[in-house]
């Protein structure tokens, strides 16, 4: 990939020319544009700028627009918004390249750290949670329960090539098997029937008996009451 101002080989793992110092913007070059190209005003906020943002309107299925810094190339995306375009921009992966994922964050990922701070949502100004997003994607975004997530510029490009070596597949398979070891645990804990343990209840004597002793202890009340 070519800085867009001087055509030199950008880095990797960052969208800035080592020679101009031009920001390129590497997150949209791969995703159709609105039919006329341009931008709309938004009523929300850079959280990392405090620049206006700009609606780029997309030529995507659901026909919408995201908010995006132009200063810091950072972008927020509605509920859903994110998930259709990684859908929508890379064609059908059937099977996880483990080798390329592998080198995904090495090769592709964020080289600009910064310091880590949490920032506000731009529609509600609450402060958003940081989760990593899909496993083994090495990109972390922050999110707002109600509003959406936000990438920092370059990030999507990452998810794209994230996406591009099966990372949707390696993350539903994860979860499959999360979810199989959890029921396991479960029925591990649960065990059968008759050998679950049974508190008393009394915080001083508190002890474990099994179904068969508590049947002793009824019978014998039993036997003495009547």
């Amino acid at each position: 990939m070519n800085c867009t101002n001087c055509g030199a080989p950008l880095p990797p793992q960052t969208n800035r020319c080592s020679f101009c110092h031009t920001l390129n913007d590497v997150d949209l070059r791969a995703i159709p544009r609105g039919p006329d190209g341009g931008v709309e005003p938004s009523q929300r906020s850079c959280p990392r700028c405090d620049e206006e943002l700009e609606i780029v309107p997309l030529n995507l299925a659901d026909g919408f627009g995201i908010d995006r810094c132009r200063k810091c190339q950072g972008i927020f995306f509605d509920p859903g918004e994110l998930e259709s375009i990684l859908d929508e921009s890379v064609s059908k992966v059937y099977e996880v390249d483990y080798p390329r994922l592998a080198k995904l964050v090495e090769e592709e990922g964020i080289k600009e750290f910064r310091e880590i701070s949490y920032i506000k949502c731009p529609d509600c100004m609450q402060v958003m949670n940081r989760k990593a997003y899909g496993a083994r994607s090495g990109v972390i975004v922050d999110q707002c329960r109600d509003h959406g997530v936000w990438l920092d510029g370059r990030e999507l490009h990452v998810l794209l090539h994230w996406v591009k070596a099966g990372g949707q597949i390696h993350q539903k398979d994860r979860e499959a098997r999360e979810a199989i070891e959890e029921e396991q645990r479960r029925a591990k804990l649960a065990g059968p029937i008759d050998d679950r343990p049974i508190f008393t209840g009394s915080h001083r004597y508190e002890r474990m008996i099994d179904a068969s002793d508590l049947f002793r202890a009824v019978r014998s009340i039993t036997d003495i009451l009547f």
